[in-house]
């Protein structure tokens, strides 16, 4: 009978359980892994935060807006100051 209904095989547990790669490295490998994920990690903040700063001058210095009379000049200087604390 082809309509009778099948047990899905593809949902079986493997027979060996699943070990990451991390696992397999002596304690050394691992923190040395580490250190180097996190300095990975540090530089793309980083380099974020360059990316927004740049994209800031670019918005503050586009020649096709008028400049920004004093008082536009204080709001702004006091969100960028409070964006950095």
């Amino acid at each position: 009978m082809c309509s009778t209904p099948k047990t899905n095989l593809t949902a079986k547990m493997p027979k060996t359980p699943f070990r990451s790669f991390m696992a397999s490295m002596t304690l050394f490998q691992r923190k040395r892994f580490a250190e180097v994920a996190n300095r990975a990690e540090e530089r793309r903040e980083i380099r974020e935060h360059y990316r927004q700063r740049a994209n800031q001058k670019d918005k503050f210095l586009n020649p096709s807006r008028p400049s920004p009379n004093l008082l536009e000049w204080v709001k702004l200087f006091c969100e960028q100051t409070i964006k950095l604390m």
